[in-house]
């Protein structure tokens, strides 16, 4: 399996606390996979802007239609502005639709604020939230 990752700098880490959110997006079905990789351009593109976000990571298997997303905020305001704002307020809607079994997202606090996929993938066994139709 040939496993695809990036991890990009948008601001300097410089709060004493930070909040870091991982999601596990599996599409279902093969038709969804290239409106997906669209949508999610135009939300990286997204977060580029926002202020707030300190770094995010993207994983990507697309063999088997899975794909992981980190980011790390410096608040929760920031946090609410980025997912009410479009696209990603479209995407919350399509994913919803497009969602595999077992596609979930998971929230925590920590004071290192770096991309960990170890921990991320801890986390989702006991996630925040699971996405359901």
């Amino acid at each position: 399996m040939t496993m695809v990752q990036k991890v990009v700098e948008v601001s300097p880490a410089d709060s004493s606390e930070y909040i870091s959110i991982a999601t596990y997006l599996p599409i279902e079905k093969w038709k969804h996979v290239i409106p997906f990789l669209r949508l999610s351009g135009q939300v990286v593109r997204q977060l580029r802007g926002i202020e707030g976000v300190v770094r995010y990571g993207l994983r990507t298997d697309l063999p088997h239609k899975r794909f992981w997303t980190y980011s790390v905020w410096k608040d929760p305001q920031a946090i609410r502005l980025f997912v009410a704002e479009e696209p990603h307020a479209t995407a919350i809607k399509r994913f919803a639709q497009w969602a595999g079994a077992g596609a979930a997202f998971v929230e925590w606090k920590d004071m290192e604020g770096r991309v960990d996929w170890e921990e991320a993938g801890r986390r989702l066994k006991t996630p925040t939230y699971f996405y359901r139709r």
